[in-house]
C-alpha cells in the first residue's frame, strides 16, 4: 500500500509561495516606520502606517473566506499576490505619507486574501489523515521569514536605500506569482457557486471557539513581546534580543513535530500541555533575574504558543465540511489578527496599572481561560453538544 504523504508538487509550490509572501512582508516590518519618518512623519504617523495593513486585512478576511468556498481558489490567490506586488511598487514610488498609507492599506487587502487562501489550498492538497502535518509544515514559511527577512530588508535599505528594498520585495512577489502559475487550480464543490452571500456564511461555527482561543493566546503573545526588551534591560540582562533566537529554535522543534501528533493522537496532546508551558513562561518572566531565566522563558513560550495556530487550523479543517474550509481559514485568522492587534494596547494599559512583573502574572488568566475553553469545546464537539448538535437533535421550525 502506498504511504500517504503531504509532499506533492502543488504543496511544495504553495509552501514556496507562502514563504515569498511572508518574506516580502517581514522585509518591511522593521523598516516601513523608519521610511515614514524620513517623509517628515511623526512617531504616531509612523506607527499608524506600520500597522495600517492589519486594518484592511481583518476587514477582508471574512469576505475572502466566503469567496474561497464559492469561487476558484487559484484566481483569487493570484489576485492577492498581484495586489501585494502592486503595493510594493507603490511603496517605492511613495513620496508622501499619504501615498505610503494608501499602499499600506492595499497591502493589507492582498495580505488578508493571500494568508487565508494559501492555507486553504495547501490543506486541500493533503490527504485527510495528514492535514495536521500539512498545516504545521506550511506554517514554517513564517518562521523562515521571521528569521531571515528583517535582516535582508535592513541590508538592502542600509546599502542601497529604501526604494531598492521595496523593489527587492516586489521581485520576490513576482517569483511568488510565477510559482502559483504552476499550481493546479482547485474546483468549486457542486452547488457552492450558487450559494448566496450572507452574514452567517462569513463565520464557520466549527472554527468559532478555536478562533476565540487564538484571540486570547495571540493577545498574550503580543503582550509578552511588547515590553520584553525594556523589561529585560531593566532587569540587568544584556543582549535580551537573544530571547527571539531561542524562541525561533523552539518554534522549529514544535512545528516539525506537532502536526504529526495532532494527526495521530489529537489536538489535545498539543494544546493542553501548551497551556502549562505558556503559564510557565509567564511565571518565569514575572520572576526574571538572569539571562538563563530569559532563555528558559523563550523556550517555554515556543512550546506554549507556536503550535497553536497550525493545530487549531487543522482541528477546524477536520471538523468542518471540505467545501467550507475557506470560511474556516478566515474565522481562525481573524481571531488571531484581532488578538495580536490589541495585545500591545492591553499590555500598555496593564503595565501602567500593575508594572511589568504583575503584568506577566495577570496574563496567566487569559491563558488558563483559553486552555479550559479549548477543552470544553473539544468535549462538546465529540459529544455533539452545544453548537455542534446533530441535525436530528435540532428541532425543526414549524
Amino acid at each position: 500500500m502506498k504511504k500517504e504523504t503531504i509532499w506533492n508538487k502543488d504543496f511544495i509550490l504553495l509552501l514556496t509561495v507562502n514563504a515569498f509572501v511572508f518574506i516580502s512582508m517581514h522585509m518591511l516590518s522593521t523598516t516601513i516606520a523608519k521610511y515614514a519618518m524620513t517623509l517628515q512623519g511623526t512617531a504616531a504617523v509612523a506607527g499608524l502606517i506600520a500597522g495600517a495593513f492589519s486594518i484592511t486585512s481583518i476587514i477582508v478576511r471574512p469576505i475572502c473566506g466566503n469567496l474561497i468556498d464559492r469561487k476558484k481558489k487559484k484566481s483569487l490567490y493570484m489576485f492577492s499576490l498581484v495586489t501585494i506586488l502592486v503595493s510594493m511598487i507603490g511603496y517605492s514610488l511613495s513620496s508622501t505619507n499619504v501615498m505610503l498609507l494608501v499602499f499600506r492599506l492595499v497591502h493589507g487587502v492582498g495580505w488578508g486574501f493571500a494568508t487565508t487562501i494559501g492555507m486553504t489550498m495547501a490543506a486541500n492538497t493533503a490527504p485527510e489523515g495528514k492535514i495536521g502535518e500539512a498545516s504545521s509544515i506550511y506554517g514554517l514559511a513564517n518562521v523562515l521569514a521571521m528569521a531571515l527577512a528583517p535582516n535582508l530588508g535592513t541590508f538592502l535599505n542600509e546599502n542601497y536605500g529604501y526604494r531598492v528594498m521595496f523593489i527587492g520585495a516586489g521581485v520576490i512577489m513576482a517569483f511568488a506569482v510565477v510559482c502559483l502559475f504552476l499550481v493546479a487550480d482547485q474546483s468549486v464543490p457542486a452547488g457552492n457557486g450558487r450559494q448566496k452571500f450572507t452574514v452567517g456564511s462569513l463565520v464557520q461555527k466549527e472554527a468559532l471557539i478555536p478562533a476565540v482561543v487564538l484571540f486570547l493566546s495571540g493577545m498574550v503573545y503580543t503582550s509578552i513581546t511588547t515590553f520584553l526588551i525594556i523589561y529585560a534591560t531593566e532587569a540587568g540582562i544584556s543582549n535580551p534580543s537573544t530571547f527571539f533566537t531561542v524562541y525561533s529554535v523552539a518554534i522549529l522543534i514544535v512545528r516539525l513535530n506537532s502536526g504529526k501528533i495532532v494527526d495521530r493522537k489529537g489536538p489535545e496532546y498539543i494544546l493542553i500541555p501548551a497551556g502549562f508551558f505558556f503559564c510557565g513562561c509567564l511565571l518565569v518572566l514575572a520572576n526574571l533575574k538572569s539571562a538563563p531565566m530569559l532563555y528558559l522563558a523563550a523556550g517555554l513560550m515556543g512550546f506554549g504558543y507556536s503550535g497553536n495556530l497550525s493545530t487549531l487550523m487543522a482541528l477546524s479543517f477536520k471538523r468542518a465540511p471540505k467545501e467550507k474550509r475557506g470560511a474556516v481559514s478566515s474565522t481562525i485568522n481573524v481571531g488571531m489578527d484581532v488578538g495580536t492587534g490589541i495585545g500591545s494596547t492591553v499590555a500598555g494599559i496593564l503595565a501602567g496599572w500593575l508594572g511589568y512583573q504583575k503584568l506577566y502574572l495577570a496574563l496567566c488568566i487569559p491563558v488558563i481561560i483559553s486552555t479550559l475553553l479549548f477543552a470544553f469545546d473539544q468535549k462538546a464537539f465529540k459529544q455533539k453538544k452545544w453548537i455542534y448538535k446533530r441535525e436530528s437533535q435540532v428541532p425543526k421550525r414549524s
